[in-house]
C-alpha cells in the first residue's frame, strides 16, 4: 500500500465500508452485507514521498479493518491470556491544551527554529500509537464533547477520559492499561451523567503513527510539542469504515499562550489549516455525529428496540464490577438482573437473532448469572432468616440457635462473594464481557429485525405472556410438594420473562406496555415471595441437620421451618388473581 496522501485538501486518502442490516446507529438500515469501496478508495494513493521519509517503512497495515475492536493482538500470549496490567491505581487529572490543523496534501513541516521567539526544535520522535474509542451506540459521550479511549504505545499507554474544560482547554483523567475488555468503573462513573446504563462499545480504533518536535527556548525548556499525524481510523458504526487523513498537533507545555500562538501562526503560514474537528474521533464519526438522536417515539426497527434494551443490561455489568467486589448493597442484586433480562430477552426475541451465535452467549450468561446468584441468595438467606429470628418471641430461641444461624450464613456469604470476586478477575468473565460488547456492535439480527418494531415485537410480547399461563394451568393441576413448588417457580420464571419482554418493547408494544410490566412485576415478585421461602426452608433444614450433628438442640429450627411453609401457601392463594391481572393487561397489547 502506499504511504500517499489523496489528492484532496482535507487529506482523506481511503474509505471501505462494510454494513449490517436491522438497526438504526448499528447498522444501515437497508443495507446489504459485504465491502462497498467508495470512490476515494479506487482513486490513486498519491505519492508516498508526502510523508515523512521514515514513515514510508511502516505503512499502515491494510488488515486492520478486520482487527478486534479491541486493539488487543499485542497484548495477549499464544493461549489468548490477557498479559496487560491490572488498571489499579491512583487517577491522574491534568489540564491539556493544544491546536488541532488539517495537513494540505504537499504540505510540509517549516523550519521553526526560525521563528522568533524560538531557540531550537529537538530532534523528531517517531511513535505509532493504537487506540480504541469507547461510547455508547448513539455517541453519547462524543456528543457531549467527552472522549475515553484505550491506548497502547507511546510515551502515554492507558486509559485516557476528556472532559470538557473551564475553556482553558480540556481535561484528561488517566488510569494504567488494566484488562483490555474490562472499561475502569472510576472512568465510568465520571460519565454516569451522560451515558446512564448505556454500555460503553468500541466505535473507533485510530493508530496514529505519530512524528513529536519538541519546540524549546534559550534555557532548553520546552515551550510546545509540535506533532505531526498520520491517522487511520477504523469506525464500527454503521459497519466497518476506513478513513485515513494527515493533521498536525500544537500542545502547550511549559509554554505560555502567546508561545502557542506564535507557533500556530508560523504552521498556518506554511499552508495549514484550522481543523474544524475538535478530536480525532469526532473526524472519523462526523457521519454518523451528524444524524440526529433516533427518540423512544420514533418508528424504529425491531431489532433497534432490542439492541438498546440489551445495551442497557450490559452497561447495567460495565458500571457494576467496583460496587460488586465492595459487596455494596443491592449491587450484586442489580447485576444479576441484568443478567437475567439479557439471557431473557435473547430467548424471547429469537425471531431476530440468529441462535447460531446468541445460544452459546446465552450459556456464558447463565454461567454469571450462577455465579451471581450464590452471593445474592446469601444476602436474601442473612435478610430473611434473620428477620424471621427477630420476629420469634424469645422463649422460642434457645440453645443460641439465633447466634449461630446468624454466623453461619454470614460465613457462607463471606465465601461466596469471595469465589465472586476470583470470577471478576478471570478471562473468562473478560471473554463473556467482549463478546457482549461485540453483540451490540455486530449484532445477528436476521430479516425480521429490519422491519418496524410496532409490526413485530407486541406479538412476541403475547407470546410470553401466554406462556405463563399454560405453565400456571400446569401448576394448578399439580399435588402439593416439591415437584408442584419447582412448577410454581417455572411460573415466576416465564412471568420474569413476559416482564423483560414488554420492558424490551417499551411503546412498540403499545401504551398499554406499561401496565403489562407492572402486572407481570407483581405477579413475579409474589412468587418470588413463594420461592424464596421454599429455599429459606431449604436452608433452614440444612442448618438444623448441622446442629443435630453437633448435638445442639434444634427447636427453633423447626419453628423457623414451619413459618416459612406458612408463608409459603399463603403466597399461592394471592398469585391466582394477580396472574388474572396479568392476562386482562397483555389482552391489550397492540
Amino acid at each position: 500500500m502506499s504511504g500517499g496522501l489523496n489528492g484532496d485538501d482535507s487529506a482523506e486518502i481511503d474509505e471501505v465500508r462494510t454494513s449490517r442490516p436491522g438497526v438504526e446507529g448499528a447498522a444501515a438500515d437497508g443495507a446489504t452485507d459485504g465491502v462497498a469501496v467508495t470512490d476515494a478508495a479506487a482513486r490513486d494513493a498519491g505519492d508516498a514521498g508526502d510523508l515523512d521519509d521514515a514513515h514510508d517503512a511502516e505503512d499502515l497495515d491494510d488488515a486492520s479493518v478486520e482487527a478486534d475492536v479491541w486493539g488487543a493482538r499485542d497484548e495477549t500470549d499464544a493461549s489468548g491470556e490477557s498479559t496487560g496490567e491490572s488498571s489499579a491505581g491512583a487517577l491522574e487529572v491534568e489540564v491539556e491544551t493544544e491546536l488541532k490543523f488539517d495537513a494540505p496534501r504537499r504540505w510540509s513541516m517549516p523550519r521553526l527554529d526560525r521563528v522568533a521567539g524560538i531557540a531550537a526544535v529537538e530532534a523528531p520522535q517517531r511513535l505509532t500509537q493504537t487506540a480504541t474509542y469507547l461510547d455508547t451506540l448513539d455517541l453519547d459521550l462524543l456528543r457531549g464533547r467527552h472522549t475515553l479511549r484505550r491506548r497502547t504505545g507511546g510515551t502515554d499507554a492507558g486509559w485516557h477520559l476528556k472532559t470538557p474544560g473551564d475553556g482553558a482547554g480540556r481535561v484528561e483523567h488517566r488510569l494504567p492499561l488494566g484488562r483490555v475488555s474490562i472499561v475502569p468503573s472510576e472512568l465510568r462513573d465520571l460519565v454516569a451523567d451522560l451515558v446512564g446504563d448505556s454500555a460503553l462499545v468500541p466505535v473507533a480504533q485510530l493508530r496514529t503513527r505519530r512524528t513529536r518536535r519538541a519546540v524549546t527556548d534559550e534555557a532548553g525548556a520546552v515551550l510546545v510539542l509540535v506533532e505531526e499525524d498520520a491517522v487511520e481510523a477504523t469506525t464500527y458504526v454503521d459497519g466497518e469504515r476506513v478513513h485515513r487523513w494527515r493533521e498536525v498537533e500544537v500542545e502547550l507545555v511549559d509554554g505560555t499562550p502567546s508561545d502557542l500562538e506564535t507557533v500556530s501562526a508560523a504552521l498556518v503560514a506554511s499552508g495549514l489549516v484550522a481543523s474544524p474537528h475538535p478530536s480525532k474521533l469526532g473526524r472519523a464519526l462526523d457521519e454518523p455525529l451528524s444524524r440526529p438522536v433516533p427518540g423512544k417515539d420514533d418508528d424504529r426497527s425491531a431489532g433497534a428496540v432490542v439492541l438498546h434494551y440489551l445495551s442497557a443490561q450490559v452497561g447495567v455489568l460495565q458500571g457494576s464490577e467496583n460496587r460488586l467486589r465492595e459487596d455494596a448493597k443491592s449491587a450484586v442484586h442489580k447485576a444479576r438482573v441484568a443478567t437475567r433480562r439479557l439471557r431473557s430477552t435473547l430467548r424471547t426475541y429469537r425471531a431476530l437473532l440468529d441462535r447460531v451465535e446468541t445460544d452459546p452467549l446465552r450459556e456464558e450468561i447463565t454461567w454469571l448469572t450462577g455465579v451471581l446468584g450464590e452471593p445474592r441468595d446469601g444476602e436474601v438467606q442473612l435478610a430473611r432468616i434473620g428477620g424471621l429470628l427477630d420476629s420469634l418471641e424469645p422463649d422460642l430461641v434457645v440453645d443460641g440457635a439465633d447466634v449461630t444461624i446468624r454466623e453461619t450464613l454470614e460465613a457462607e456469604h463471606a465465601q461466596a462473594h469471595a469465589r465472586m470476586v476470583a470470577v471478576l478477575d478471570s478471562s473468562r468473565y473478560e471473554r463473556l464481557m467482549a463478546d457482549l460488547t461485540d453483540l451490540l456492535l455486530r449484532p445477528p439480527f436476521l430479516p425480521d429485525a429490519s422491519r418496524p418494531a410496532t409490526e413485530v415485537l407486541p406479538g412476541l410480547v403475547t407470546k410470553a405472556s401466554r406462556a405463563v399461563v399454560t405453565q400456571a394451568k400446569r401448576a394448578a393441576a399439580m399435588p402439593e410438594g416439591p415437584e408442584r413448588d419447582e412448577a410454581v417457580h417455572d411460573i415466576r420464571k416465564l412471568a420474569k420473562a413476559a416482564r423483560y419482554a414488554a420492558e424490551a418493547a417499551g411503546r412498540s408494544a403499545g401504551s398499554s406496555a406499561k401496565d403489562v410490566v407492572g402486572a407481570f412485576t407483581d405477579l413475579q415478585e409474589a412468587l418470588g415471595d413463594h420461592q424464596d421461602s421454599v429455599v429459606s426452608r431449604g436452608v433452614v433444614m440444612r442448618l438444623a441437620d448441622q446442629a443435630r450433628k453437633a448435638g445442639r438442640d434444634t427447636f427453633t429450627y423447626g419453628v423457623l421451618a414451619e413459618r416459612e411453609y406458612a408463608l409459603a401457601r399463603s403466597v399461592e392463594a394471592r398469585y391466582v388473581p394477580l396472574l388474572q391481572q396479568a392476562r386482562k393487561a397483555a389482552k391489550k397489547l397492540r
